[in-house]
């Protein structure tokens, strides 16, 4: 109880006390008086004093309840508030809390308010209350009632922290939840708007609070962020070189030229596109069919040159192509032909170039691993990190050009959009030594390759051997040097699957060096959203940009008060593991490098997944255990299985099933880390 509230006592009692002695006083001049109404004041008197310490008691105990209930008021109106937004239900949660400490009625009080809280510009939260306590014994002075108030106070208020959020940015994150109009990579980034408000607006003076990001997918586009040493100056890829060109004649030209005219009329298709799965993104098969084909009789006979006919068939049906778009969607196209009788006139001439030999012109290839020189990409920046490099030269991967004898080069760029890495050395099932891909901390021994890093560079990468890429799964892998004619698939062809880049990560940065709530929104438009699902390359990278003891130990250390740091790994998926051995990822293309699974056979998408799923196991084991960093885990319109429950820290994994929920998952989080506490 405050000092108001004895001060407001005391003063009640003392205006009591006056008046009995003004009357005593009356009656000590009064020499009428007698044994009994002496001994009545004397009673008057202990039951003024006891009445009123009995009354004062239960003033206390109804002043320190109600307190309690307001404070447990204004705490769970901040608590229920979604990031700075007040919902419709923050008020009666919030007098749901009051009243369970305390209930109207309580000790005999009457007319209790807690009207609702107000929210001021630093999002503190003001609440007030008031309730009226009848007097027991002091109503025989004239007392019959006092009001007490009550005022409380609640913000959120951060220590120094770091938040690192791994986000799964892989084509899937182009559709749409049920119930949503947005898709869901619209919703990630408003929610993530949201939470980074949410931090700020409950930041304390003096205190440090930075955000950084790792988009993930086949691997993650870290480059940029690297030194030079820690990139190798050689790296072999499952690349091709060119080896001769060579003219061979294939025959003679014939007697006689055979053309025909288009068929007509023209059919012009209806065209509608749907929505596949973009991380296996397939056309259903084609149902267009020609049907009750003839022809008319050569003329003027069947051996005459030259001769024409008329060809008639009935053609209907539906044509489908499926490609993924630079947004990362699975678009199919279905062009529908309507039934259409046509005709088309074929003629037979004679060939002034009959007997004369025919040749064709064929480039021959190696396909193999080669090993290309990719010290280019390290530049001469000033700050000692990788700059980069556009159009970079890679000798003899293409067919001459002119009358060069000898293969074109490939131009080949490596920039802050396509920056992705290839990680370091690892270790196959059963092989012994060290494998530096799971090792979070350790700087790269530049004597040492396998323990740097490699850029990612699809425009040198083949499909070496296989026929069908689109396949699931492809077949035909070789991993022996195969020497060919043949234009096996280039897995640059494949930049928003196969060979997917996500967007760049950024290092922590706090708002006060740069990262403002329009930096972060600019940044949060631009991810793109692309390629299939490898957990464990997104969450290492996570774990690796906010480790105190690694590559970036220098910055994360402590904050610059030199206090310590809370740290927190924020691990968004929409889905489960979706790799293929056809990608190319961050082990190389694996079904031709094999660098995680056995050399001697062709590895599963089920093998992988596995081992991406393992690896993340261990990852996140790490994070918890050894480095003490709070997992937090939502599962965005999937289900929250056992791999994503055992990642996260306890009671730190949520399921997100729209935008909604996913809005509310990340205010939740920001309240927790942000510690809730009363400020009066």
């Amino acid at each position: 109880m405050n000092g108001r509230l004895y001060e407001a006592c005391f003063v009640d009692r003392g205006k009591a006390m006056r008046r009995v002695v003004v009357w005593l006083k009356r009656l000590r001049n009064d020499e009428r008086g007698n044994v009994l109404v002496l001994s009545a004041l004397g009673l008057l008197l202990l039951l003024g004093m006891g009445g009123g310490a009995l009354d004062l008691s239960r003033i206390y105990l109804v002043k320190t309840r109600m307190q309690q209930g307001c404070d447990a008021g204004v705490l769970a109106y901040r608590k229920s508030m979604q990031g700075t937004n007040v919902l419709p239900t923050t008020y009666p949660t919030a007098l749901a809390y009051f009243n369970a400490n305390f209930s109207p009625g309580r000790y005999g009080s009457m007319n209790t308010q807690f009207p609702q809280p107000t929210v001021d510009a630093n999002v503190v939260v003001h609440g007030t209350a008031t309730t009226t306590v009848p007097m027991a014994l002091m109503q025989i002075f004239g007392f019959k009632q006092i009001t007490l108030g009550s005022t409380c106070d609640a913000q959120l208020q951060l220590p120094n922290t770091d938040v690192m959020f791994v986000l799964d940015t892989t084509g899937s994150m182009t559709d749409t939840n049920p119930g949503d109009s947005d898709n869901k990579i619209t919703g990630l980034r408003n929610a993530v708007l949201n939470f980074y408000n949410t931090l700020e607006q409950a930041k304390i003076s003096g205190t440090q609070v930075r955000y950084g990001f790792v988009p993930y997918s086949n691997t993650v586009n870290v480059g940029l962020l690297l030194k030079r040493e820690w990139i190798v100056n050689n790296w072999t890829y499952q690349s091709r070189q060119f080896d001769r060109q060579q003219q061979d004649q294939t025959g003679t030209q014939g007697n006689t030229v055979t053309t025909s005219s288009a068929w007509t009329p023209a059919i012009t298709p209806t065209t509608t596109t749907s929505y596949g799965d973009p991380e296996n993104c397939s056309a259903p098969a084609n149902t267009a069919a020609t049907t009750n084909s003839s022809s008319t009789p050569w003329n003027p006979s069947a051996s005459a040159v030259p001769r024409s006919r008329t060809n008639y068939r009935t053609y209907e049906g539906d044509t489908y192509s499926a490609i993924v778009n630079s947004s990362g969607q699975c678009v199919i196209t279905k062009n529908s032909y309507p039934s259409t009788q046509q005709s088309q006139t074929q003629t037979v001439s004679n060939n002034p170039n009959a007997g004369q030999p025919t040749y064709t012109t064929r480039n021959y290839f190696w396909y193999k691993p080669v090993s290309y020189d990719v010290s280019a990409f390290k530049g001469a920046a000033t700050s000692g990190l990788m700059a980069g490099a556009s159009n970079v030269s890679m000798a003899n991967v293409n067919a001459p050009s002119g009358s060069n004898a000898t293969g074109s080069d490939q131009k080949v760029s490596w920039v802050a959009a396509s920056a992705c890495i290839e990680e370091r050395k690892t270790l196959r099932p059963g092989e012994t030594g060290t494998a530096w891909d799971m090792d979070v901390d350790s700087t790269p021994d530049t004597s040492k390759p396998e323990t740097q890093w490699a850029p990612f560079l699809p425009a040198l990468l083949f499909a070496r051997q296989v026929t069908n890429y689109t396949a699931t799964p492809p077949t035909g892998f070789n991993t022996a040097d195969v020497n060919t004619t043949a234009g096996y698939t280039q897995l640059s062809s494949y930049p928003y699957n196969r060979a997917a880049c996500p967007s760049p990560a950024r290092k922590l940065q706090s708002k006060e060096a740069g990262l403002t709530s329009s930096a972060l929104q600019s940044y949060l438009n631009a991810l793109l959203t692309r390629g299939d699902t490898y957990h464990d390359i997104g969450f290492l990278w996570g774990l690796r940009l906010i480790s105190k003891e690694g590559l970036f130990g220098s910055e994360n250390t402590s904050a610059p008060d030199g206090s310590s740091i809370a740290r927190n790994i924020i691990f968004m998926t929409d889905g489960d593991t979706e790799s293929h051995i056809q990608d190319y990822d961050a082990y190389g293309l694996s079904a031709l490098d094999r660098r995680r699974t056995d050399p001697s056979s062709l590895p599963s998408d089920s093998d992988q997944n596995s081992i991406v799923e393992d690896r993340l196991t261990r990852y996140c084991t790490i994070a918890k255990n050894k480095k003490g960093i709070t997992v937090w885990v939502i599962a965005f319109g999937t289900d929250l299985t056992p791999l994503l429950k055992t990642c996260a820290s306890q009671g730190r994994a949520f399921q997100a099933n729209n935008s909604q929920q996913l809005n509310d998952t990340f205010a939740e989080i920001a309240a927790k880390i942000a510690q809730l506490r009363l400020t009066k």
